[in-house]
């Protein structure tokens, strides 16, 4: 008999995790760091969600202790393919071969590469031990989405100037099936998660219709903060605007090599999990000064580009 323990991050994301696993594996159980270690005799895998913005790094560190005590071997990590960091010269789509460098901006990708670092180095220390780190990209559902997944389906209709890098959005049921895949097969190692493809720029302005796509000016981090905190209603992970500029696109070869795929495609994710326009959500006081905002940050940039215009030439003339 197979039992497989899941831990971390509460919530849609691990239901549905665990519901995938009770598909395949005899028994699955909830875990806790408070938890009798006798109920943990026959466990052979630890899920572990470190997929939150606000997870300890001690969880992680207790849960591998008690791994120790309990002489299971065997841990799968749910991070995120943030850990590969939205960057200007990103290859389109990223390979799990590539860099892990987290914009160190987000605290939640940091959080993600902290978490693998720390997994990693567990099994370094024993040659039975066995790693498998999933990464997926932005997760999104109609009924529940991931914390990423939720801000930036908000942010979708939201740039900045001219940035238009392409998207991706994998189904809550495709992550936790890829969970189960990993597991069953007891494969080890890094694989990205993510649906076939992306969006383009142009799919995304299709799909969001008639909702206008607002341009906002840089640098707005703060700004772009709490505009997604406003839209989604609560308290949303931090340092989301070099996501939004550049591409975090990952290729999915490597899981679907395993047998794994995706049901969903970003289109489907993108719809069902209705991005919406953050427009439909304000009240005509907030449209106005979303305007006024957007209007004096084009003012501002043209009224710069006017003098840096004449100082250029006043430099021309005196030459």
């Amino acid at each position: 008999m197979t039992t497989v323990a899941v831990s971390g991050a509460e919530g849609a994301l691990r239901d549905r995790i665990t519901e995938a696993l009770e598909q395949v594996f005899d028994q699955v159980v909830s875990f806790a760091l408070d938890i009798e270690q006798i109920a943990l005799n026959e466990v052979e895998w630890f899920v572990h969600l470190a997929f939150s913005d606000d997870s300890d790094q001690r969880e992680l560190i207790g849960l591998l202790d008690i791994a120790d005590k309990c002489d299971i071997s065997r841990l799968v990590l749910v991070s995120s393919a943030m850990v590969y960091g939205a960057w200007p010269n990103n290859a389109v789509p990223l390979s799990e071969d590539a860099a892990v460098r987290p914009n160190p901006e987000s605290a939640f990708a940091v959080h993600q590469a902290d978490a693998e670092r720390t997994a990693l180095d567990w099994a370094d220390r024993d040659p039975q031990r066995r790693v498998t780190i999933l990464r997926p990209t932005a997760v999104a559902s109609p009924t529940a989405s991931g914390l990423i997944g939720e801000a930036l389906l908000a942010a979708a209709p939201i740039r900045t100037r001219r940035d238009d890098p392409p998207q991706q959005f994998v189904h809550l049921d495709d992550l936790a099936t890829a969970v189960a895949t990993v597991v069953q097969l007891e494969e080890s190692g890094v694989f990205n998660v993510a649906p076939d493809g992306w969006l383009t720029a142009r799919d995304v302005r299709e799909l969001l219709g008639a909702r206008p796509i607002v341009r906002l000016p840089i640098p707005l981090p703060g700004r772009l903060d709490r505009y997604v905190a406003r839209r989604v209603g609560h308290q949303a992970p931090k340092g989301l605007l070099p996501y939004t500029r550049y591409s975090w696109v990952v290729a999915n070869d490597r899981l679907r090599s395993m047998g794994w795929v995706p049901r969903y495609g970003n289109d489907q994710v993108f719809v069902a999990a209705d991005a919406g326009m953050p427009w439909d959500s304000m009240n005509a006081k907030q449209r106005q000064a979303l305007s006024l905002f957007v209007g004096t940050g084009s003012l501002i940039g043209l009224l710069y580009g006017v003098i840096s215009w004449l100082r250029r030439v006043a430099v021309r003339d005196d030459a």
